[in-house]
């Protein structure tokens, strides 16, 4: 299975007060045709897809007229985690939608494990890959604030939030993975 790993689009950044909806257009007509050519069968996309968590009405056409011609293209996956740039809810709310296309989205961290999980499949419908897609984990995903505590209590906190979380799915994806008939990695 071939990847293709990106993240950082930031679409619907100006510079300088600049709109810059022509490079972008430019650059995702480079990536599709990428895909195409080095006949890519999964796209990974981890986080800052826009670069505002309201992103404009051009800087969404961009994004989902990228998502159709991929999923037209032989590419049979796309999954798409948020960054701290993007918001979750928006990213999560065409969800349902964009699994038709075989577009996995995780905008938010989920108490479910399972929820940021995306088994890929090849052309012959067995799961060749397990992705833990886990997205940005923003403070209140991973501790619970308390009234008093330090600076170095928070980090602490952060830190063993983050591991927990990140081991929290990839017990999951293990366990996942022994229930199939045949290995598959992680």
């Amino acid at each position: 299975m071939k990847l293709l790993h990106t993240s950082d689009w930031h679409l619907g950044r100006a510079l300088d007060g600049r709109k810059r909806y022509d490079e972008y257009e430019a650059f995702l007509n480079w990536l599709a045709a990428l895909i195409e050519s080095e006949e890519i069968d999964a796209l990974l996309v981890a986080g800052d897809l826009f670069d505002s968590s309201t992103p404009s009405n051009r800087a969404q056409e961009l994004y989902y007229r990228f998502l159709c011609r991929v999923a037209a293209s032989p590419c049979r996956h796309v999954v798409v985690t948020a960054g701290n740039h993007d918001s979750p809810s928006f990213l999560n709310a065409p969800r349902e939608l964009l699994k038709f296309l075989n577009i996995h989205v995780v905008g938010c961290a989920s108490a479910s494990p399972d929820d940021e999980i995306v088994v890929l499949k090849g052309a012959d419908r067995e799961p060749r890959l397990i992705v833990c897609a886990i997205p940005y984990l923003r403070d209140s995903d991973i501790r619970v604030a308390e009234a008093g505590e330090s600076v170095e209590e928070k980090e602490r906190k952060i830190v063993a939030g983050i591991r927990a979380h990140y081991r929290m799915v990839y017990d999951a994806a293990r366990e996942k993975q022994a229930l199939l008939k045949r290995p598959v990695p992680i």
